[in-house]
This record gives C-alpha cells, structure tokens and sequence, in this order.
C-alpha cells in the first residue's frame, strides 16, 4: 500500500514532469538554433549594430528558456529517482525500533 501511494504521489508526477520539460526543451532548443541562424546571419552581412543587439537579445531569450526548461526537467527526473527508492524501501517494523 505505501508504495503504492508513493508510486502515484512521487514517481507519476515527477516522471510526467520530466518528459513535459524535456519536451519544451526541445522546443526550445529548436527555436534557440533558428534564432542562433539568424543572429550569424545578420553579423555577417549587416552593418546595423542595433539590428545585430536585437537578434542578440532575441538568442539570449531562447538560452535562458533552455536553461529554465532543462533545469525543470532534471528536477522532475530527481523527483521520480528518489520515489521510485521510496517504493522500494523496507518497511519499518515498529517492534524493532530502539
């Protein structure tokens, strides 16, 4: 019963957790690798500086996304490591407590 409810409450939540942000990282990680594209591009051939501090800006929005997404993501995975050692941890006997 206790492993159970550990199961549901620890393991489900931070496994479904950790799929959901690792997906939305790959999102970001798609959209980082656009915006990396068009910052090189516009360094190459325009003369603009601000165009280039805006495509910079715009690049370092999709990094930290990246971050905060893989982030999450790993936190989920921990979460769900440590409910699954919960599920399977013995249970105490009362009697042989000092």
């Amino acid at each position: 019963m206790r492993s159970r409810l550990v199961f549901v409450i620890v393991v489900v939540p931070g496994g479904i957790g950790a799929i959901l942000f690792a997906a939305y990282a790959w999102q970001d990680w798609i959209a980082l690798q656009r915006s990396y594209q068009h910052f090189e591009t516009i360094a190459q051939y325009s003369t603009d500086m601000s165009e280039l501090f805006i495509a910079e800006a715009k690049q370092n929005i999709h990094r930290m996304n990246l971050f905060a997404e893989g982030v999450w993501a790993l936190l989920s995975a921990i979460y769900a490591a440590i409910g699954l050692v919960g599920c399977h941890l013995p249970a105490r006997n009362p009697s042989s407590a000092p």
